[in-house]
């Protein structure tokens, strides 16, 4: 499940590091290109979890927001 589409790679890793730390397995997808006009980034960077997992990732995250 997607936790959270990031526009920045950098940021995406750092928040799959976090939830890696607290043993949830986190996965960052990258972005979907569109050819129509040129190259252009179509979704941003997915950080994904899974579906078991997706309560636990998203507390995590937030509490990772406030800090």
């Amino acid at each position: 499940m997607t936790l959270e589409t990031f526009d920045n790679y950098f940021t995406a890793e750092v928040v799959k590091s976090r939830l890696m730390e607290e043993g949830i397995h986190a996965y960052v997808i990258s972005p979907l290109l569109s050819y129509s006009f040129g190259p252009t980034i179509t979704e941003g960077y997915r950080l994904q979890v899974e579906q078991s997992q997706f309560l636990k990732a998203l507390n995590i995250y937030k509490n990772t927001l406030e800090d």
